[in-house]
């Protein structure tokens, strides 16, 4: 957020309160134990096998921040908590908040990471496959909210196959494929990644018009041809070389004429902006060996030796923007 006074400057120091005591109540289920119901703090303390005095304190502080209701002793969700934060609701995006109850532990790391450097540090994210599951699903909880503003500008008429490159659990395809008749969208992401995207497929009423390839970026095929590749917050989890080397391959499996989008969070010229992106690039400091957010002109300075061109730009909300090229040689 802009820090323009005195209480904005306190404002931003103290917001760590509010994100902590949010993310531990997911990360203790507490919403999920009251789901409906009117409970005591000892009643969720025994289902969230924990301390009773401090199930009260951050149930008291949870109702102060007017995420969940209080009459008497007894403590019940809002009707934002009940969707959103009860894991049993439909729209819950509990997995995006365990999500970023692990960034909350990196980010502890930032002063440490800044004096002595990234060196030694993971490229990538636990391979687990566990992890990965839930990293898609925590993905797709926020990408289901973002994918109808997202697709909106995005026009398919004429096309038939979309590779989504790195599209985890599908929420982007999905929604292209929805917008799109006639489309047929091939899922590409990590083996644990993409049986989440079958699922949600399914879920979504799409899973005659959705393929899914498990691999690695580098070293696996993508299939193809295809009429549009679209390209998914990735780009910043990797250096310069390493983008220019999947945008080769990306080249090959997309038709002379066919569209490229990159979905990214861009920066401006001066690298401080928008202020979101110049935050987002300081966790991809910490938690990878070499990625960070690009700008435009650099992400388009890449693919114009590849044989891309016509470039268009979109800023579709404060942080995410779509830089459209076409495969114009061969």
């Amino acid at each position: 957020m802009p820090v323009f006074s005195y209480e904005d400057l306190l404002g931003v120091a103290d917001a760590y309160a509010d994100s902590r005591t949010l993310i531990s109540g997911v990360e203790l289920d507490v919403f999920t134990h009251l789901g409906a119901h009117a409970l005591t703090a000892r009643d969720v303390a025994a289902r969230a096998r924990a301390s009773v005095e401090g199930v009260e304190v951050l149930l008291n502080a949870l109702v102060g921040m007017g995420i969940l209701e209080k009459r008497g002793e007894r403590f019940r969700n809002t009707r934002l908590s009940r969707t959103y934060l009860d894991a049993t609701s439909p729209g819950s995006v509990t997995n995006f908040l365990w999500l970023a109850g692990r960034q909350w532990e990196e980010w502890k790391g930032l002063t440490t990471a800044i004096r002595r450097g990234r060196r030694g540090r993971m490229r990538h994210a636990p391979d687990d496959p566990v992890f990965r599951r839930r990293f898609a699903k925590a993905l797709h909880e926020r990408s289901l909210f973002l994918a109808p503003k997202l697709v909106r500008p995005i026009r398919l008429y004429g096309a038939h196959t979309l590779l989504d490159l790195g599209g985890g659990a599908g929420s982007y395809a999905f929604a292209l494929v929805k917008k799109t008749p006639g489309l047929h969208a091939t899922i590409f992401d990590r083996p644990p990644a993409v049986k989440v995207a079958l699922a949600e497929a399914k879920k979504a009423g799409v899973g005659g018009r959705v393929s899914v390839i498990g691999g690695d970026l580098f070293t696996s095929d993508y299939g193809g041809p295809y009429d549009v590749v679209f390209y998914s917050n990735v780009i910043h989890i990797y250096d310069p070389q390493e983008n220019v080397k999947i945008l080769k391959k990306v080249k090959k499996v997309l038709r002379p004429g066919g569209r490229l989008l990159i979905v990214e969070y861009f920066l401006e010229e001066d690298r401080a902006h928008p202020a979101d992106v110049a935050s987002f690039a300081l966790m991809m400091y910490l938690v990878t060996q070499a990625g960070r957010c690009y700008t435009w002109n650099e992400v388009t300075e890449w693919l114009q030796p590849l044989g891309f061109s016509r470039f268009r730009r979109l800023r579709v909300t404060e942080k995410i923007g779509i830089l459209e090229a076409i495969r114009t040689s061969s």
